[in-house]
């Protein structure tokens, strides 16, 4: 083999070792490339599913703080039975003596806790429930001179502290009320009187009534 021919077997060898060479490192390359864009890929989905997880925890905070109070008030249209004595804590139990007695007619648009006060003894000696639209018949008063009280409202609300201190108060439509002048109950071998009232939301009924303070219906 002359030096001629050696020197093109080696140079053709060269080429195709280089060739060789070449193609294998593209083929390293792109296998890199690949994987690479794989692992990027898996990034990005990782990232937006964790995204995506915080945003609607996000979502369910901001609606929770948002949402109106669902509240509702437990003594909406609560009412005592009538005849019922809510006061007693606040005037003590209740004088229970005579024959007189005293019908009650709550026409009004709120109950009322209608109350004795005995004019000689100089406190309230009863308070009776009457609901609204409704009649009760006050018995057992004894003879003697009486101011008539009205303390109206509604929603009675039994862990409500009233003025005095107990508990036990309306929650709404709240007004007092006193009937003018004193009604005197007659209770002899005579007879006995038997008054009937009629109550309205407003300070008026079968008697003249003026409006009171609060204070003023609570005190002794």
């Amino acid at each position: 083999m002359n030096k001629s021919n050696t020197f093109w077997i080696f140079a053709t060898c060269t080429v195709v070792i280089s060739v060789i060479i070449y193609i294998a490192n593209g083929v390293y390359n792109e296998t890199l490339l690949n994987s690479s864009r794989r692992n990027l890929s898996g990034t990005a989905n990782n990232y937006s599913r964790s995204k995506y997880s915080s945003s609607t925890s996000n979502s369910n905070k901001n609606y929770s703080s948002s949402k109106p109070s669902s509240r509702t008030n437990a003594y909406k249209g609560n009412q005592l039975t009538n005849g019922s004595s809510p006061l007693d804590g606040c005037f003590g139990q209740g004088v229970y003596s005579g024959n007189a007695t005293l019908t009650i007619k709550n026409g009004s648009s709120a109950d009322a806790i209608v109350c004795l006060f005995s004019v000689s003894q100089r406190r309230t000696i009863r308070n009776e429930y009457v609901q609204k639209n409704s009649n009760y018949r006050m018995d057992n008063i004894a003879q003697g001179y009486y101011k008539i009280r009205v303390f109206y409202g509604n929603d009675w609300n039994p862990k409500l502290k009233n003025s005095c201190g107990t508990m036990g108060n309306f929650e709404s439509d709240v007004s007092f009320s006193e009937f003018d002048g004193q009604q005197y109950f007659e209770d002899s071998y005579d007879g006995y009187t038997m008054a009937t009232v009629t109550l309205y939301t407003v300070a008026s009924g079968n008697a003249s009534t003026s409006r009171i303070s609060q204070s003023n219906f609570f005190s002794n």
